[in-house]
């Protein structure tokens, strides 16, 4: 697979790294406004070749260089404060210019956007590029997902591996978990609490929740950026098209009457192949999970009018 990387910081170095160590990319191009900072990004990665599961080569390049690439990863841009909604100014015309670019290029591939507000920002790249839909897909809350399965499983004392949650909404502020849909195992957390009610005397759901929300947060504020989650949520979808896996995950997709909502990206479990989104799903939400998965797209949609499209 050839894959292009456009922003070389902590998350671009992580996605580049993670493919290569998990075989899934064969020739990486990076790209960032600092030239010289993809440069040595590139350079960097190289040295560690010998050590890869498969041979990988890395190099820097342009926005007319990524015409060739099977998936282009938008990685781009800067946490300024709490909000990831207060980067939208800062990221929506740089990102709109190069998505130009890179089509212009004759890229034929699929967009996968980590860029925050990601889902804002998913929705200017498909709109911005012209392609279908299937072929622009948003990390959205794959991340928060996963992480929700971390803080359930410390909570139980069990592996994140036996946890199945998905965070819906945003992927900020107005993410929620729709507590109705977690499963241990092959077990409704409400079996499962049965079975062992010794587990749940402080398994407060509030708190776990804003856990969730806050544990990028916490990440950012002691090191200045997230990476070793994000690196793996991006390579699954990555790989998931290499592959042609056909396998469900959360990430955020265009709304097309799903939940009653329209235009506009958000979070829910989608089937991905190698030419992107097979197939969206629709969670059985009770009507108070629906109510506040309608708010969180309010906020969604609020900002989207803010883009330049």
């Amino acid at each position: 697979m050839k894959l292009g990387i456009i922003g070389a910081g902590a998350v671009g170095e992580i996605v580049a790294y993670t493919s290569a160590m998990r075989g899934i990319a064969s020739d990486i191009i990076i790209n960032d406004v600092i030239k010289e900072k993809a440069i040595s990004q590139a350079i960097d990665l190289n040295d560690g070749r010998l050590f890869y599961p498969k041979d990988v080569k890395f190099r820097a390049g342009e926005y007319e260089d990524m015409g060739d690439r099977d998936v282009v990863v938008i990685c781009s841009g800067k946490i300024p404060e709490e909000d990831r909604l207060n980067e939208l100014e800062l990221n929506k015309k740089e990102v709109a210019s190069y998505v130009r670019k890179i089509v212009d290029a004759g890229f034929k591939g699929i967009f996968v956007v980590v860029t925050n507000p990601v889902d804002i920002i998913t929705y200017e790249v498909y709109k911005v590029s012209g392609f279908d839909d299937s072929r622009v897909i948003g990390s959205g809350t794959f991340l928060d997902s996963a992480r929700l399965q971390v803080v359930i499983a410390n909570k139980l004392g069990i592996s994140p591996k036996s946890v199945n949650a998905t965070v819906l909404g945003e992927h900020g502020e107005s993410q929620f978990v729709p507590w109705s849909q977690v499963m241990i195992g092959s077990m409704t957390l409400d079996k499962y609490e049965k079975t062992h009610p010794e587990l749940f005397k402080d398994f407060d759901k509030d708190q776990i929740e804003d856990d969730t929300r806050r544990r990028g947060w916490d990440i950012f504020k002691g090191k200045g950026s997230t990476q070793y989650g994000i690196g793996n949520t991006v390579n699954n979808i990555i790989q998931a098209i290499a592959n042609d896996e056909k396998i469900v995950l959360k990430a955020s997709c265009l709304m097309e009457g799903h939940y009653g909502l329209d235009d506009l990206y958000i979070s829910t479990p989608i089937r991905v192949g190698k030419d992107g989104i097979e197939e969206k799903f629709e969670l059985d939400l009770t009507d108070e999970e629906l109510g506040r998965l309608k708010k969180t797209a309010g906020v969604i949609k609020d900002h989207i009018a803010k883009l330049d499209l």
